[in-house]
Protein backbone atom coordinates (compact mmCIF):
# COMPACT_ATOMS: atom_id res chain seq x y z
CA UNK A 1 0.00 0.00 0.00
CA UNK A 2 1.36 3.41 -1.00
CA UNK A 3 2.03 6.01 1.67
CA UNK A 4 1.20 9.60 0.75
CA UNK A 5 3.14 11.52 3.39
CA UNK A 6 3.70 14.71 1.37
CA UNK A 7 0.23 14.74 -0.18
CA UNK A 8 -1.57 14.23 3.13
CA UNK A 9 0.54 16.86 4.89
CA UNK A 10 -0.27 19.38 2.15
CA UNK A 11 -4.04 19.14 2.59
CA UNK A 12 -5.46 22.01 4.70
CA UNK A 13 -7.98 21.48 7.52
CA UNK A 14 -11.69 21.42 6.68
CA UNK A 15 -14.56 23.02 8.54
CA UNK A 16 -18.22 23.31 7.62
CA UNK A 17 -19.26 26.87 6.97
CA UNK A 18 -15.75 28.02 6.12
CA UNK A 19 -14.29 28.35 2.62
CA UNK A 20 -11.67 25.63 2.13
CA UNK A 21 -8.15 26.70 1.20
CA UNK A 22 -8.13 23.96 -1.43
CA UNK A 23 -10.84 23.42 -4.05
CA UNK A 24 -12.03 20.01 -5.20
CA UNK A 25 -10.63 20.72 -8.68
CA UNK A 26 -7.27 21.58 -7.14
CA UNK A 27 -7.38 18.37 -5.13
CA UNK A 28 -8.10 16.41 -8.32
CA UNK A 29 -4.96 17.91 -9.88
CA UNK A 30 -2.83 16.89 -6.89
CA UNK A 31 -4.22 13.37 -6.93
CA UNK A 32 -3.47 13.01 -10.64
CA UNK A 33 0.17 13.72 -9.91
CA UNK A 34 0.62 11.77 -6.69
CA UNK A 35 -1.58 8.65 -6.71
CA UNK A 36 -0.46 5.27 -7.96
CA UNK A 37 -2.43 3.79 -10.86
CA UNK A 38 -4.27 1.46 -8.51
CA UNK A 39 -5.25 4.20 -6.10
CA UNK A 40 -6.13 6.59 -8.93
CA UNK A 41 -8.79 4.11 -10.02
CA UNK A 42 -10.41 4.50 -6.60
CA UNK A 43 -10.57 8.27 -7.07
CA UNK A 44 -12.14 7.68 -10.49
CA UNK A 45 -14.89 5.58 -8.89
CA UNK A 46 -15.48 8.29 -6.28
CA UNK A 47 -15.80 10.97 -8.99
CA UNK A 48 -17.93 8.74 -11.20
CA UNK A 49 -20.97 9.77 -9.18
CA UNK A 50 -20.60 13.23 -10.72
CA UNK A 51 -20.14 11.84 -14.22
CA UNK A 52 -23.44 10.00 -13.89
CA UNK A 53 -25.17 12.98 -12.29
CA UNK A 54 -23.87 15.13 -15.15
CA UNK A 55 -25.79 12.96 -17.60
CA UNK A 56 -28.95 14.32 -16.02
CA UNK A 57 -27.52 17.83 -16.37
CA UNK A 58 -26.94 17.24 -20.07
CA UNK A 59 -30.49 16.03 -20.64
CA UNK A 60 -31.80 18.99 -18.63
CA UNK A 61 -29.49 21.40 -20.48
CA UNK A 62 -27.94 22.50 -17.19
CA UNK A 63 -24.29 23.19 -16.40
CA UNK A 64 -22.30 20.10 -15.45
CA UNK A 65 -20.42 19.62 -12.20
CA UNK A 66 -16.66 19.85 -12.82
CA UNK A 67 -15.92 17.44 -9.99
CA UNK A 68 -16.43 14.46 -12.28
CA UNK A 69 -13.82 12.65 -14.34
CA UNK A 70 -15.20 13.78 -17.70
CA UNK A 71 -15.63 17.24 -19.19
CA UNK A 72 -18.90 18.08 -20.91
CA UNK A 73 -17.36 17.30 -24.30
CA UNK A 74 -15.92 14.02 -23.06
CA UNK A 75 -19.24 13.03 -21.50
CA UNK A 76 -21.10 13.83 -24.74
CA UNK A 77 -18.65 11.65 -26.65
CA UNK A 78 -18.86 8.85 -24.09
CA UNK A 79 -22.64 8.73 -24.48
CA UNK A 80 -22.36 8.85 -28.27
CA UNK A 81 -19.84 6.03 -28.69
CA UNK A 82 -20.87 4.20 -25.49
CA UNK A 83 -17.39 4.13 -24.05
CA UNK A 84 -15.74 5.80 -21.07
CA UNK A 85 -18.45 4.91 -18.55
CA UNK A 86 -19.31 1.57 -16.91
CA UNK A 87 -21.48 -0.86 -18.86
CA UNK A 88 -24.25 -0.62 -16.25
CA UNK A 89 -24.70 3.07 -17.13
CA UNK A 90 -25.24 2.37 -20.83
CA UNK A 91 -27.45 -0.63 -20.08
CA UNK A 92 -29.69 1.52 -17.91
CA UNK A 93 -29.95 4.41 -20.34
CA UNK A 94 -30.80 2.07 -23.23
CA UNK A 95 -33.91 0.97 -21.38
CA UNK A 96 -35.54 4.32 -22.19
CA UNK A 97 -36.05 5.93 -25.57
CA UNK A 98 -36.56 9.62 -24.85
CA UNK A 99 -34.64 12.14 -22.79
CA UNK A 100 -37.82 12.79 -20.79
CA UNK A 101 -38.01 9.12 -19.80
CA UNK A 102 -34.33 9.04 -18.90
CA UNK A 103 -34.83 12.06 -16.65
CA UNK A 104 -37.94 10.61 -15.05
CA UNK A 105 -36.24 7.38 -14.10
CA UNK A 106 -32.77 8.82 -13.57
CA UNK A 107 -32.59 7.89 -9.84
CA UNK A 108 -32.32 4.32 -11.07
CA UNK A 109 -28.94 5.08 -12.63
CA UNK A 110 -27.59 6.41 -9.35
CA UNK A 111 -28.99 3.32 -7.64
CA UNK A 112 -27.07 1.20 -10.15
CA UNK A 113 -23.89 3.15 -9.35
CA UNK A 114 -24.09 2.35 -5.64
CA UNK A 115 -25.28 -1.24 -6.11
CA UNK A 116 -22.56 -2.05 -8.65
CA UNK A 117 -19.62 -0.16 -7.17
CA UNK A 118 -20.07 -1.17 -3.53
CA UNK A 119 -19.60 -4.81 -4.49
CA UNK A 120 -16.36 -4.08 -6.34
CA UNK A 121 -14.61 -1.89 -3.76
CA UNK A 122 -12.68 -2.50 -0.56
CA UNK A 123 -11.66 -0.52 2.51
CA UNK A 124 -12.89 3.00 3.04
CA UNK A 125 -14.36 3.41 -0.45
CA UNK A 126 -16.58 0.37 0.03
CA UNK A 127 -17.70 1.60 3.44
CA UNK A 128 -18.24 5.14 2.16
CA UNK A 129 -20.32 4.13 -0.85
CA UNK A 130 -22.39 1.78 1.28
CA UNK A 131 -22.96 4.57 3.79
CA UNK A 132 -23.88 7.10 1.08
CA UNK A 133 -26.37 4.64 -0.41
CA UNK A 134 -27.90 3.87 2.98
CA UNK A 135 -28.56 7.42 4.17
CA UNK A 136 -30.06 8.33 0.80
CA UNK A 137 -32.50 5.43 1.09
CA UNK A 138 -33.40 6.51 4.61
CA UNK A 139 -34.08 10.10 3.57
CA UNK A 140 -35.99 8.80 0.56
CA UNK A 141 -38.21 6.81 2.91
CA UNK A 142 -38.83 9.83 5.13
CA UNK A 143 -39.63 12.09 2.18
CA UNK A 144 -41.91 9.47 0.61
CA UNK A 145 -43.90 9.28 3.83
CA UNK A 146 -44.15 13.07 4.05
CA UNK A 147 -45.36 13.33 0.45
CA UNK A 148 -47.71 10.36 0.63
CA UNK A 149 -45.81 8.33 -1.93
CA UNK A 150 -45.62 4.53 -2.06
CA UNK A 151 -42.17 3.61 -0.81
CA UNK A 152 -42.24 0.42 -2.90
CA UNK A 153 -42.53 2.55 -6.05
CA UNK A 154 -39.71 4.81 -4.86
CA UNK A 155 -37.47 1.75 -4.36
CA UNK A 156 -38.33 0.11 -7.69
CA UNK A 157 -34.69 0.11 -8.83
CA UNK A 158 -33.39 -1.42 -5.60
CA UNK A 159 -32.95 -5.12 -4.89
CA UNK A 160 -35.93 -6.14 -2.69
CA UNK A 161 -33.74 -8.85 -1.15
CA UNK A 162 -31.17 -6.32 0.05
CA UNK A 163 -31.28 -6.25 3.88
CA UNK A 164 -31.65 -2.46 4.13
CA UNK A 165 -34.34 -2.33 1.44
CA UNK A 166 -36.16 -5.26 3.02
CA UNK A 167 -36.15 -3.55 6.41
CA UNK A 168 -37.44 -0.26 5.01
CA UNK A 169 -40.19 -2.02 3.05
CA UNK A 170 -41.22 -4.19 5.98
CA UNK A 171 -41.25 -1.52 8.68
CA UNK A 172 -42.02 1.51 6.54
CA UNK A 173 -39.49 3.18 8.85
CA UNK A 174 -35.70 3.68 8.75
CA UNK A 175 -33.58 1.08 10.54
CA UNK A 176 -32.78 1.79 14.19
CA UNK A 177 -29.20 2.89 13.46
CA UNK A 178 -30.57 5.76 11.35
CA UNK A 179 -33.17 6.91 13.86
CA UNK A 180 -31.03 9.90 14.86
CA UNK A 181 -30.77 11.01 11.22
CA UNK A 182 -34.54 10.84 10.84
CA UNK A 183 -35.04 12.76 14.08
CA UNK A 184 -32.59 15.48 13.08
CA UNK A 185 -34.12 15.76 9.62
CA UNK A 186 -37.70 16.01 10.89
CA UNK A 187 -36.70 18.57 13.54
CA UNK A 188 -36.00 21.03 10.71
CA UNK A 189 -39.63 21.15 9.65
CA UNK A 190 -40.17 22.09 5.99
CA UNK A 191 -37.02 24.25 5.73
CA UNK A 192 -34.85 22.64 2.99
CA UNK A 193 -31.75 24.64 3.93
CA UNK A 194 -31.91 23.45 7.53
CA UNK A 195 -32.59 19.92 6.33
CA UNK A 196 -29.51 20.00 4.14
CA UNK A 197 -27.34 21.36 6.95
CA UNK A 198 -28.28 18.72 9.51
CA UNK A 199 -27.74 15.95 6.94
CA UNK A 200 -24.37 17.44 5.95
CA UNK A 201 -23.20 17.64 9.57
CA UNK A 202 -24.35 14.09 10.20
CA UNK A 203 -22.51 12.82 7.11
CA UNK A 204 -19.35 14.73 7.99
CA UNK A 205 -19.23 13.20 11.46
CA UNK A 206 -19.85 9.70 10.19
CA UNK A 207 -17.20 9.91 7.48
CA UNK A 208 -14.65 10.92 10.11
CA UNK A 209 -15.64 7.84 12.11
CA UNK A 210 -15.41 5.25 9.34
CA UNK A 211 -11.91 6.08 8.13
CA UNK A 212 -9.51 3.96 10.18
CA UNK A 213 -6.27 4.22 8.24
CA UNK A 214 -3.51 6.76 9.11
CA UNK A 215 -3.60 10.09 7.34
CA UNK A 216 -0.98 9.13 4.76
CA UNK A 217 -3.07 6.22 3.37
CA UNK A 218 -5.31 6.22 0.30
CA UNK A 219 -8.29 5.63 2.57
CA UNK A 220 -7.58 8.85 4.44
CA UNK A 221 -7.08 10.71 1.14
CA UNK A 222 -10.46 9.44 -0.10
CA UNK A 223 -12.10 10.47 3.17
CA UNK A 224 -10.65 13.94 2.65
CA UNK A 225 -12.23 14.01 -0.81
CA UNK A 226 -15.59 13.10 0.71
CA UNK A 227 -15.35 15.75 3.43
CA UNK A 228 -14.12 18.44 1.03
CA UNK A 229 -17.10 17.70 -1.18
CA UNK A 230 -19.51 18.31 1.70
CA UNK A 231 -17.75 21.55 2.65
CA UNK A 232 -17.83 22.83 -0.92
CA UNK A 233 -21.48 21.95 -1.43
CA UNK A 234 -22.34 23.64 1.86
CA UNK A 235 -20.68 26.85 0.68
CA UNK A 236 -22.31 26.67 -2.76
CA UNK A 237 -25.82 26.44 -1.41
CA UNK A 238 -28.25 28.91 0.05
CA UNK A 239 -31.73 28.60 1.51
CA UNK A 240 -33.25 28.47 -1.96
CA UNK A 241 -31.11 25.57 -3.16
CA UNK A 242 -31.19 23.25 -0.16
CA UNK A 243 -34.23 21.41 -1.48
CA UNK A 244 -32.63 21.12 -4.91
CA UNK A 245 -29.55 19.29 -3.73
CA UNK A 246 -31.48 16.98 -1.40
CA UNK A 247 -33.72 16.00 -4.30
CA UNK A 248 -30.64 15.42 -6.46
CA UNK A 249 -29.23 13.17 -3.72
CA UNK A 250 -32.27 10.97 -3.22
CA UNK A 251 -34.16 11.37 -6.50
Amino acid sequence: MANYYFLAASLPPLSLGEKPDLSFDELKARLAINLTKTDAKKAVVFQRFFDLSNIRALYSEDAIDTRGNLSEKELDEALLVQDGLPLYAFDFLERFETAAEKLRFFPGLLAAYFNEEVVEQKGFLKAYLGFERAWRLVILQVRAKQLGRDIADELQFEDPKDPLVTEILAQKEPPVEYADLKQKYLSCGPDPWQQYKVVAKWRMNHIEEIVEQPLFSIDWILSYMARLLIVEQWNELDSGRGKMILEAFVG
